[in-house]
């Protein structure tokens, strides 16, 4: 996972996130650090999944908590650049209405 954020705490906007095309387990854990990071600053979070062709379970259980975390505290979050597979993996796993925003 390549963390393209190059703001430092206190910096505005929502962290962004860039997934690598693979999610072992470091890069896994990469991504839940980032997200706890993003959460902790009270900045939300954008994912960019535009080299990811597909997300293991993993990744999807990352991004839901994210979502829900964000959601409940009121921050912003977004994915973008979600391929077609990907897309399907996502909606099934209930997180369709932010890859319809």
């Amino acid at each position: 996972m390549k963390k393209t954020d190059e703001c430092q705490a206190g910096c505005g906007g929502p962290a962004h996130i860039a997934l690598n095309e693979n999610l072992e387990p470091a890069e896994l854990a990469d991504l839940l650090s980032a997200a706890r990071a993003a959460v902790r600053a009270s900045r939300g979070a954008t994912v960019d999944c535009a080299a990811a062709p597909f997300l293991p379970t993993g990744a999807v259980q990352i991004l839901i908590a994210l979502r829900r975390t964000c959601r409940d505290r009121g921050l912003p979050f977004a994915m973008e650049s979600v391929q077609d597979a990907a897309a399907a993996h996502l909606r099934r796993a209930g997180l369709g209405e932010v890859l319809d925003s």
